[in-house]
């Protein structure tokens, strides 16, 4: 397959170009910023540049936006909407102009919002989740997300939504307390992306990608107020390991990504796991 992946600098994106290239796809990476993985510098709101380039491909992965950590540093919402949603509207266009089959969007879990919020209990955060944005990061993955659904009806392009989980930089104890209920190793990532390539839906799809967790919704209760012994229940041999690289256990877990869907629509199996954290 001939495949476009945008944001090819980036962790998603250039473990992604990285991983297609495994399976012998044929990748050109995309980004403002150059990179080992990056072939051509260009920016997705430049609706010329992405006409020009768009010919010829099977496949766009599209992992560039602005994200969450702009909205932290106080970027004003123009760019948030000039990249997001008029960026990827550039791209679903090139797309029905040059014939290209696939769209493959990586949106954000964070597009749940204040629906993640439950005083009493961790949130079970499946696709039947409300969308509930917070700020203007959500609001536009939330309206790119429709522009994808919008374009699979009515334009044929086969385009799907990938709400991928954290996979922030972070230090050892805090990125493995993370992989047991919301975090994502961007391998994982590129692996469901890679997967999902090989499908055709037959309707407009949104999926979680996530590490996935050992938990089940009797379990909610209890991770919120004491997830040190919900996390033993499963992982017993945990308490020794945090013990030895003192490490500390999270004080309440808010919230559990269920990637259940993708399992059974993808078959995605995520390798890079709280367990295979704890085995290193």
């Amino acid at each position: 397959m001939e495949i476009l992946v945008t944001g090819s600098s980036g962790q998603l994106g250039s473990a992604t170009v990285k991983h297609l290239k495994t399976f012998d796809h044929r990748v050109t990476g995309i980004d403002l910023t150059p990179s080992a993985t990056t072939d051509n510098i260009i920016d997705i709101k430049s609706k010329s540049e992405i006409e020009n380039l768009c010919g010829g491909f099977d496949a766009i992965i599209h992992t560039a936006a602005v994200h969450g950590k702009h909205y932290e540093l106080n970027y004003p919402r123009e760019a948030f909407i000039q990249t997001n949603i008029i960026g990827t509207l550039n791209l679903l266009n090139a797309c029905v102009k040059h014939g290209v089959n696939r769209f493959l969007y990586t949106s954000t879990t964070s597009i749940y919002g204040s629906a993640l919020v439950d005083h009493a209990k961790a949130v079970w955060v499946d696709e039947n989740l409300p969308e509930k944005p917070r700020d203007i990061y959500d609001i536009t993955k939330q309206t790119t997300e429709q522009l994808c659904k919008d374009f699979f009806y009515k334009e044929g392009l086969q385009a799907s939504v990938y709400r991928v989980g954290r996979f922030l930089p972070e230090d050892d104890n805090l990125k493995i307390n993370h992989r047991i209920y919301r975090g994502l190793d961007e391998r994982d990532g590129a692996e469901a992306l890679r997967l999902a390539l090989g499908i055709t839906f037959a309707d407009f799809e949104i999926f979680n990608i996530s590490s996935g967790s050992p938990f089940g919704k009797d379990d909610l209760v209890r991770l919120k107020h004491n997830p040190e012994e919900v996390i033993l229940k499963y992982f017993p041999e945990a308490k020794d390991i945090y013990s030895h690289k003192n490490w500390v256990f999270p004080e309440s877990i808010d919230r559990v990504y269920v990637c259940d869907k993708a399992k059974q629509v993808l078959g995605y199996r995520p390798q890079f796991d709280f367990e295979y954290l704890l085995q290193q």
